[in-house]
């Protein structure tokens, strides 16, 4: 990092803190509490980890259910028509047809 991007840091790191000791004055007047939240990403599904998850899925002591019609085969299970292997994306030539 140069000097002149440290030196910007700082400035705004002091600048921060400035407004930080002129604000603390107001929180006896003009109090903010009441207006702060609780973290919304906290429990959201979408910042879980799939194990933590896995767990609150099974905490109930039952299995999920699961809709079948959206249960996907694991390769290599049987398919109703057998699927031949070269109608699959990884059967496929991958070469670029130059159109020649």
């Amino acid at each position: 990092m140069s000097d002149q991007n440290e030196t910007t840091f700082a400035r705004i790191i002091e600048e921060h803190l400035e407004l930080k000791r002129r604000n603390s004055q107001l929180d006896g007047n003009m109090p903010i509490d009441r207006y702060r939240v609780e973290d919304p990403f906290e429990n959201h599904p979408l910042f879980k980890t799939e194990e933590q998850a896995r767990l609150e899925d099974t905490l109930s002591g039952q299995e999920p259910e699961l809709e079948p019609s959206k249960v996907l085969a694991w390769p290599g299970e049987d398919t109703d028509p057998p699927v031949d292997p070269e109608d699959t994306l990884w059967g496929r030539s991958r070469d670029f047809d130059w159109g020649d």
